[in-house]
C-alpha cells in the first residue's frame, strides 16, 4: 500500500512492486540513481527506460540505480545514506519534445506550512520536505526529458527514444564525476588522518 505522500504516476497496473534497496548495495553507494515513470502512459516511462538501460552499464560499485513507479517519503528514507540523488522523470518545461533539462535541487527558504496539502505535493516539494525532515540529506539532480504524449499506451515517442542515449550519457558523466570528487575527498582524510 502505497504511503499517503507520494508522487504516484499514473496508470492502473503496477509497473513492478516497489522494493527497498539491498542494505549491502546502499551501504557503499555514494551516488543514488533513481528512474521514474509509468511504461503504461507512453512518454511518461521514460525515467524507467534509462534506469533499465543504466542498469546494463558498469557505474562502479558506488553507484546504486533503482527504478520505481512511486516516488513518496519512504523510498527517500531508503535513500538516507547517500551522498547524491540523482532523479530521472518525464518534466513538462515548455521545451520541444525530447528536450534534456537539468536541475540542482536545493531548499527553499520559509516554514513548512507554506507547502501545499500533504497529498498534493510536487516533485520539487517533495524533496523540500524531505530535507527539512532530515530524511534527504544530499544533494539532488533532476534530469528531465519534456514528454511529447503522456496518454495510456505503451512504447515512447520517437522524438524521446531519440533522447535516451544522450540521457544514459548525461548520467553516467555525473555519477562518474561524483565518485571521482569522492574518491579526492577520501584520499585528503587518509592523509590528514594521524599515524597511529
Amino acid at each position: 500500500m502505497p504511503s499517503p505522500i507520494s508522487i504516484q504516476h499514473g496508470g492502473e497496473r503496477p509497473l513492478e512492486e516497489p522494493t527497498s534497496p539491498d542494505p549491502d548495495e546502499l551501504a557503499i553507494a555514494k551516488t543514488v540513481v533513481l528512474g521514474l515513470g509509468n511504461h503504461y502512459l507512453r512518454d511518461d516511462g521514460v525515467g524507467i527506460r534509462v534506469a533499465e538501460e543504466l542498469k546494463r552499464r558498469n557505474l562502479g560499485e558506488g553507484t546504486l540505480v533503482q527504478a520505481h513507479q512511486t516516488f513518496d517519503l519512504w523510498l527517500l528514507s531508503e535513500f538516507s545514506g547517500a551522498s547524491k540523488l540523482v532523479i530521472v522523470d518525464a518534466v513538462k518545461s515548455g521545451s520541444a519534445p525530447g528536450t534534456i533539462t537539468e536541475y540542482e535541487v536545493a531548499p527553499r527558504p520559509g516554514p513548512l506550512s507554506s507547502l501545499p496539502g500533504l497529498h498534493s505535493l510536487e516533485l520539487h516539494d517533495l524533496i523540500d520536505f524531505a530535507s527539512r525532515m532530515g530524511l534527504l540529506t544530499c544533494p539532488v539532480t533532476i534530469i528531465g526529458i519534456e514528454p511529447k504524449v503522456c496518454e495510456v499506451g505503451e512504447g515512447l515517442s520517437q522524438e524521446v527514444e531519440r533522447a535516451i542515449p544522450e540521457v544514459v550519457a548525461l548520467v553516467a558523466a555525473r555519477t562518474q564525476k561524483r565518485a571521482e570528487h569522492m574518491a579526492e575527498d577520501d584520499t585528503k582524510r587518509l592523509e590528514k588522518a594521524p599515524n597511529p
